[in-house]
């Protein structure tokens, strides 16, 4: 009886590139291109990550200037009883009411970092 297991010669041995995979592209291009989607994928993260971040940093200067507002207001209301700023108080008020309609206006997006597959994000 006859061995059905050859050895492999060294002719075998010395190919250059003997590994293909079922479609006939070598594992290079396979790696080549689960790094290329992985870029992709983080990359996209990342726009929705300093997506998120500018609206955060636009919410907070709204913030900033709707306290400047009503800080202003409170020292007007305790100054109220040496003399009657009337105009002043008014004109604040007028400031403040645009400085929360802008607030309003900014929306911070909230991306689900869990259903994206990457919850830690939030860790």
């Amino acid at each position: 009886m006859q061995n059905q297991y050859s050895m492999a010669s060294s002719k075998d041995l010395k190919m250059k590139e003997p590994v293909v995979d079922e479609s006939g592209s070598k594992f290079k291009d396979g790696y080549n291109e689960a790094k290329r989607e992985t870029t992709d994928h983080y990359r996209a993260l990342l726009r929705l990550y300093k997506a998120r971040y500018e609206a955060v940093k636009a919410r907070h200067v709204e913030e900033v200037e709707v306290e400047r507002l009503e800080a202003k207001l409170e020292i007007l209301e305790k100054l109220e009883k040496v003399y009657d700023p009337v105009n002043e108080k008014e004109r604040l008020r007028i400031e403040l009411n645009i400085a929360n309609e802008r607030m309003a206006e900014v929306k911070v997006p909230s991306p689900d970092w869990a259903k994206l597959g990457e919850a830690w994000l939030w860790d």
